[in-house]
């Protein structure tokens, strides 16, 4: 099974926290670009609204991890307790080679990991009592592939334990209480973008060419 977290631990732990602090004015979203000095840590990025309600460009290095809100005053339906609720989140991409997405690592002989480079739905709860693998939440296995995408997706999943897996890859029915206490203090909220191994090892294209716009996303 794929690893819902990134790298390292320092990638969620000083990553997403970063990526998802402050925050553009006129999106509310916030994009976790990979730094070049090491792939454990995450900038934060604002976000431009563009055609929808956030957009980012992918580089030429896979780097683009996140596409995160923290904002509850502008997105109120979003964040606090989401239990049983359906997230749905519509997005197109644009601009880039047709299979030409890339991912950080390609695993090891034993273990190749060959899952193509992906978007999927993501939260988190608070981390400020201490790091858990359970304040971080993928759908899974519910997810677009990057590589074939045309015209607009819609990725959907149920905040339920069954659709969910966590940082450490573990579905949300093996850690009830974790997905529970996670899911009704969701903090943030967005896409996450990876491949092979990884939930959010970062993506990218060949030429840094293409444009994700998310068009929306709800909770209901």
């Amino acid at each position: 099974m794929a690893l819902g977290g990134a790298i390292a631990v320092g990638a969620i732990t000083a990553g997403s926290a970063l990526a998802a602090s402050g925050g553009s004015p006129a999106s509310g979203w916030h994009i976790g670009y990979y730094t070049p000095s090491t792939h454990g840590a995450l900038s934060n990025a604002q976000a431009p609204v563009g055609a929808g309600i956030a957009s980012l460009n992918f580089t030429n290095q896979p780097n683009t991890a996140l596409l995160v809100t923290d904002q509850k005053a502008q997105n109120p339906t979003l964040l606090g307790d989401l239990t049983g609720k359906t997230i749905a989140a519509t997005f197109a991409v644009t601009g880039a080679p047709a299979s030409d997405f890339t991912y950080y690592g390609e695993g090891t002989p034993s273990n190749p990991c060959t899952s193509p480079a992906s978007a999927r739905l993501y939260f988190e709860t608070s981390n400020k009592g201490g790091f858990d693998y359970t304040h971080f939440w993928w759908s899974n296995p519910s997810s677009a592939v990057l590589d074939s995408l045309a015209g607009t997706v819609t990725v959907t999943a149920t905040v339920s334990p069954d659709q969910w897996s966590d940082w450490n890859g573990q579905p949300g029915t093996v850690v009830l209480d974790g997905f529970a206490a996670a899911a009704s203090h969701v903090t943030d909220i967005g896409l996450s973008f990876g491949g092979g191994c990884f939930f959010e090892n970062g993506v990218g294209t060949s030429d840094g060419q293409g444009t994700l716009t998310l068009i929306s996303y709800a909770a209901s």
